[in-house]
């Protein structure tokens, strides 16, 4: 029995509110054009007005704005067409990019707004003999009636502003439930299904997950059927697959701040990467998403992301990428608050929010460091065959899974949210560079018993960038080699191997860029294109700027080297480097004589040891100045 009081809360009980709220969005479909367009006849087929121009613009302006399909998004008018189901849903489609009409408005407007006119039909010559004498023509509105009338001053004034647009329901940025509708305050449109979040019940795990098969029972019971058959390489991975389709229904909270993409890597191909990326792409704008293609430049690729867009979607599956994989466009676009994106019919860009969900697969491409920390990473690992390899359901199978149960498992997912906000918000955040997304969504995962979110992204970054694959061969090259100059062996803490090379004396011959310029070819670090000693001190000074005082871990042998590149300047805005290792056997009999020979650090030539910065100068090491002065003198003097 529901007492009263709880009478409006949410629930299965409550069916008036349901009923409501069903009867509320068969209204809507009928107001976005179920009935026939609206005729005017003061516009002629080729764009001129008949009669007073501003009356003929004042009415297809109100026309338009009475169909309650006309948002404006970013420097976008949208226009909602295609879909007029009872329970609301459609299709926003852009007919004005900055100003500029796009060739697709006039029979998108068609929906709800046609021209005719009067046509004679004289007697002799030429006559239509099934036509009456005067009879009536229909054509859309022309592209000029239209640019006239976008561009007239105040007509925008009264179109809504729908800063988001989205087809499922969602929390806004202060996590207020916002169903089918469109949401003035908010400025929020919400198309598609409506569907209340879950009730789930206080969550009692006291022990972070250690097996995949611990997140698996600590899930609710739709999305465990989702995910339970992917061979995930290890609990971190599926709970940020979790985290990733959480951002689906929190993304208005997390545009302000910036979202990070999702990039799922696999062992061997055909493993589900692909698939895992799909069903995000279904939960997000109800259907699988296009991949798109990032050979043929740029253009292409922002034509391919403009496309999507004017479909009305909002995911970018960039699928099974291989080799190098630098793509300025969507790194300057997939962690920006807003997106600038040139439209594909007219020379304008798209300016508005980005509320993308960016999808990446790859089993050995190498990504850039910067896109490498702009994503989600998601490993799914199979042994064996690919061929043996079989989830629980087929992939069609999963696929209609999902889709029939797209608003049930979202629901379940606004659950998980609603749970953390009835638990009064405790903090569990994960750090990374995006604050909100990792603090509300690590925060929900751990309120939930799915600590850990994205605890292997510096793995992740570790073993697939390009920059730190070439640093450990770099590293390699330089001690088997073991070059007088180049490599410095110490026994302190490499970690203030830096502070102690500026604080003592340069050494008698410091290896500046132009020294190092071999071994970084040799590792690809400096592209073909620097073919002169200009470019490739350029190129050495941006590179080794990247690299200095990261440590890192190589194996030598049975035993593993810490190794760091540390630098100093000299005179004349010149800089030396060399490369400290540490824990580095002795090399095999008649192997060149190791740098760590005390002169080699000690007689500086007097130019140089007076430009430098003196000891005094410079500030002690975070390690504490006694750790610098005691392996100082170990090593130097």
């Amino acid at each position: 029995m529901v007492s009263f009081a709880d009478f409006d809360s949410r629930g299965d009980h409550n069916w008036i509110v349901r009923d409501l709220k069903a009867a509320r969005a068969a209204l809507v479909a009928v107001e976005r054009g179920c009935t026939r367009p609206k005729l005017i006849s003061s516009v002629t087929p080729a764009g001129q007005f008949i009669g007073d121009a501003h009356e003929t613009i004042f009415e297809v302006m109100g026309h338009l704005r009475g169909s309650g399909r006309l948002y404006r998004q970013g420097n976008t008018t949208i226009f909602l067409h295609g879909r007029t189901r009872p329970d609301g849903s459609c299709g926003p489609t852009p007919i004005v990019v900055d100003g500029i009409v796009t060739k697709v408005a006039s029979p998108i407007i068609g929906n709800v707004l046609m021209c005719r006119a009067l046509k004679s039909n004289p007697s002799g010559k030429g006559a239509k003999a099934d036509q009456p004498v005067e009879y009536e023509t229909q054509f859309p509105v022309p592209l000029p009636v239209l640019q006239q009338a976008f561009v007239s001053d105040g007509s925008m004034d009264e179109i809504p502003e729908a800063r988001y647009i989205v087809n499922h329901p969602v929390y806004d940025k202060d996590f207020t439930w916002l169903d089918v509708g469109y949401h003035d305050l908010q400025r929020i449109l919400v198309c598609g299904e409506s569907f209340e979040p879950v009730f789930l019940d206080p969550p009692r795990f006291e022990t972070p997950p250690i097996e995949v098969a611990d997140v698996l029972n600590r899930l609710p019971p739709l999305i465990r059927r989702m995910v339970e058959g992917f061979h995930w390489n290890g609990a971190v991975d599926l709970i940020n697959y979790i985290g990733a389709a959480l951002m689906i229904p929190l993304m208005p909270a997390l545009v302000e701040d910036g979202h990070p993409g999702v990039m799922f890597w696999g062992n061997q191909p055909s493993i589900g990467k692909s698939l895992a990326a799909q069903c995000l792409a279904i939960l997000k704008d109800g259907e699988q998403a296009s991949p798109t293609s990032v050979e043929g430049g740029a253009r292409e690729v922002e034509n391919q992301m403009a496309s999507e867009l004017n479909d009305g979607r909002t995911v970018l599956f960039i699928d099974n990428q291989k080799g190098m994989l630098n793509i300025p466009i969507i790194e300057a676009n997939m962690t920006a608050k807003q997106l600038a994106i040139r439209g594909f019919h007219v020379q304008k860009k798209v300016r508005r929010p980005n509320d993308l969900l960016w999808l990446i697969t790859t089993n050995d491409a190498m990504p850039s460091d910067d896109l490498l920390s702009r994503c989600i990473h998601i490993r799914l690992c199979y042994e064996g065959l690919p061929d043996s390899h079989r989830f629980a359901m087929s992939d069609g199978e999963l696929v209609a899974f999902v889709s029939h149960n797209r608003s049930a498992i979202l629901a379940e997912f606004a659950g998980m949210i609603g749970a953390w906000l009835a638990g009064g918000r405790p903090e569990a955040g994960s750090p990374c560079r995006f604050a909100i997304a990792g603090g509300v969504i690590g925060s929900v995962l751990t309120y939930n018993g799915l600590s850990g979110f994205l605890s292997n992204t510096r793995e992740e970054i570790r073993e697939n960038s390009a920059k730190q694959q070439q640093l450990i061969e770099l590293v390699g090259r330089i001690i088997d080699s073991r070059l007088p100059g180049f490599m410095w062996e110490i026994d302190g803490d490499i970690d203030v191997a830096d502070a102690v090379f500026k604080k003592e004396g340069p050494p008698k011959s410091p290896m500046e860029q132009k020294d190092w310029v071999p071994y970084l070819i040799g590792v690809g670090a400096i592209p073909p294109s620097c073919d002169t000693p200009q470019k490739q001190k350029k190129a050495v000074t941006q590179y080794m700027g990247s690299v200095v005082k990261v440590p890192i871990e190589v194996a030598y042998g049975e035993v593993t080297v810490q190794a760091m590149i540390v630098s100093r300047p000299l005179r004349s805005r010149r800089s030396c480097y060399v490369l400290a290792v540490c824990g580095l056997p002795p090399a095999p009999g008649g192997a060149p004589e190791s740098s760590s020979d005390p002169s080699w650090l000690a007689g500086a030539d007097a130019d140089d040891e007076a430009s430098t910065e003196s000891a005094a100068d410079m500030p002690d090491d975070e390690a504490g100045s006694a750790d610098i002065k005691e392996l100082g003198e170990s090593l130097w003097d």
